[in-house]
């Protein structure tokens, strides 16, 4: 994805999509690559934001806007959430960096345990998921995905 500016080891054949979402009164397009192993979903989500979205005093509501919007989308409750770092290339500024957990569901039935982590980086938001059914994804496999996300420059 080099306009996103990033890299990510997917672990089947990505499709990607995007969708128009309002931001603080402003239209942000969030383009969500994604792929499914079984029932498992691992996905990259990037977006662009608005200056405003970037302001010191609105950081933490630009990324709650996003982690809630994802936590509504599987019916999810946060379990955990914490500051992480993330190395950059020179050039580019990690403004923030969470790494949060929760349950949820897939469907109707089926209990779904999320991992994700948010990052702003310059103008840019990213979103890293993995999404499956409780115990479904190993620890070791999340590390692997988690750690392959890089910035590039």
């Amino acid at each position: 994805m080099p306009q996103a500016r990033c890299v990510i080891a997917l672990p089947d054949k990505p499709q990607t999509e995007q969708r128009q979402l309002m931001l603080d009164g402003e239209a942000v397009t969030m383009s969500m690559t994604s792929t499914g192993v079984g029932p498992s979903l691992f996905a990259l989500g990037v977006a662009q934001l608005p200056a405003r979205a970037l302001a010191p005093d609105r950081l933490e509501a630009t990324v709650a806007f996003f982690r809630d919007g994802l936590l509504r989308n599987v019916q999810g409750t946060l379990t955990a959430s914490r500051t992480i770092t993330l190395s950059a290339p020179a050039g580019r500024m990690v403004r923030t960096a969470q790494a949060v957990t929760a349950t949820g569901r897939i469907g109707r039935e089926r209990k779904a345990a999320l991992a994700a982590r948010f990052y702003v980086v310059d103008d840019r938001f990213y979103q890293v998921v993995a999404l499956g059914a409780e115990g479904e994804i190993p620890a070791a496999a999340l590390e692997t995905f988690f750690d392959s996300f890089r910035l590039t420059s």
